[in-house]
């Protein structure tokens, strides 16, 4: 009399234990290998991606002592570097610091600064801070105050 309609009760909905198995054995593949690249210091071509970023603050902080007649500075901090320029109550500091790839060490040539004081002071008659600075991967950019930056990406 009536036709039975015959239905299947499966229903796939879900995944299954092996495509779970190889999502996470994929995920960590791809965290140990982060993992080791931080651990290195970070990604290959960070530390010239800083020397090109600190030779570029470099020069436009130069440009508007020159230009606006009136000191400038940088402030070079693990963390990253800053812009500064005179405030009436001292030194007014950038909102965020610009963070750097990798590590880098700083070190001021023969000057004494007051506490406060940025790292390396423009002058409006172009002169700068002597002061040495040198970039994860090897690079290195100094000043004597006086020749302007010089750079050696190595």
């Amino acid at each position: 009399m009536g036709t039975k309609l015959i239905s299947d009760t499966r229903t796939s909905a879900g995944f299954s234990l092996i495509e779970l198995l190889v999502v996470i054995a994929i995920l960590a593949v791809l965290s140990v290998g982060a993992v080791l690249t931080v651990g290195r210091g970070g990604l290959r071509g960070e530390g010239t991606a800083d020397l090109a970023r600190f030779r570029q603050s470099f020069a436009l902080m130069q440009a508007l002592a020159i230009q606006g007649r009136e000191m400038r500075g940088l402030v070079v901090q693990s963390k990253g570097l800053q812009r500064a320029r005179p405030g009436p109550d001292g030194w007014v500091l950038s909102d965020t610091p610009q963070p750097w790839g990798g590590r880098v060490a700083f070190t001021r040539k023969n000057e004494a600064f007051a506490p406060g004081d940025p790292d390396i002071r423009f002058l409006p008659n172009g002169r700068t801070s002597a002061f040495s600075i040198g970039f994860a991967t090897g690079g290195r950019c100094e000043s004597d105050g006086w020749t302007g930056l010089t750079c050696d990406a190595s």
